[in-house]
């Protein structure tokens, strides 16, 4: 009997040691690098997401801006004076909710290259290069292997600032939250909505770094579910209590064309000139009408 004891106490010590082991190798943690961790993600309420929308919607009036412009198309073979100058220099002003000119120059020369207003219904531009006045709707339809006259300052517009005011005041969007993740980052995105057909359309998204609260991506879309604009911010600063991002990088793939915009000097909510948004067409310019936009039924 002592020696069956014996046994049995020496099987039971063995089974514990092996089941540490075992256990211990299975268990085994290694510790995450500072640089794989998700970043720290912030947690507001619904309504506070909302009202910090709202809020940002409505803080900026005006814009006087030196910034330097990167385009680039689809083609790189229609001759326009993008080919060229694929970046430049440039001036962008705004009075919202409409008023917007851009004014880009031909780096060391300072010649323009293209100087671009829009009342948010109309607008005009004048390309030396060509030596053509062009005017149209904002929403004539583009055209086919153009990225100069594809770049219409409203879309420039719609990239600068978020705005959910309309969507708000619309009874017939719709708007919804969900959380997503991405690499280290931890987003909210906020959806809006169109119901008032029987096939709902997704209208806008804005992506929201949890990190830092900040919009990071804004995205806008046709009708027909395409993607009209896809824009990216990024380094944020503060002017007074306005944090407004010095790099966007905007993309229209309808148009083939994209437009990093990078701010080497802001001014927000400051008075601007009588004339700014004043843009002559130029004595022997050739004047060119663009198609107006067709009804759609």
């Amino acid at each position: 009997m002592r020696l069956s004891l014996k046994f049995r106490i020496l099987f039971l010590l063995l089974m514990i040691v092996t089941s540490s082991l075992v256990s211990g190798c299975l268990s085994r943690r290694r510790a995450i690098p500072e640089n794989e961790r998700m970043l720290p993600a912030q947690t507001v309420s619904r309504t506070a997401l909302f009202q910090e929308l709202q809020e940002m919607s409505q803080s900026i009036r005006t814009m006087n801006a030196r910034v330097t412009l990167d385009i680039s198309a689809g083609s790189n073979k229609t001759g326009d004076a993008l080919t060229e100058y694929r970046q430049t220099t440039g001036y962008i002003l705004v009075e919202r909710p409409g008023q917007i000119r851009v004014r880009a120059q031909a780096p060391l020369a300072l010649a323009t290259v293209f100087d671009m207003v829009s009342d948010g219904k109309q607008y005009s531009a004048w390309i030396p290069f060509k030596n053509k006045f062009f005017v149209g709707d904002t929403n004539a339809p583009p055209k086919p292997g153009n990225p100069v006259l594809n770049l219409r300052p409203q879309h420039i517009m719609n990239a600068l600032f978020v705005d959910i005011r309309s969507h708000l005041a619309n009874s017939q969007v719709r708007r919804m939250l969900e959380e997503a993740t991405a690499g280290r980052n931890s987003y909210y995105i906020v959806q809006f909505i169109d119901v008032s057909s029987a096939d709902v359309e997704l209208v806008e998204k804005l992506w929201i770094d949890r990190s830092s609260m900040h919009i990071v991506r804004k995205q806008i879309f046709t009708r027909d579910g395409k993607v009209e604009t896809d824009v990216e911010y990024s380094g944020y600063q503060m002017f007074g209590e306005v944090a407004f991002p010095q790099v966007m990088q905007i993309k229209r793939p309808i148009e083939d064309y994209s437009l990093k915009i990078t701010f080497q000097r802001t001014a927000l909510n400051e008075q601007l000139a009588a004339d700014a948004f004043r843009l002559d067409k130029p004595a022997g310019a050739e004047l060119v009408q663009l198609e107006p936009v067709v009804a759609r039924f």
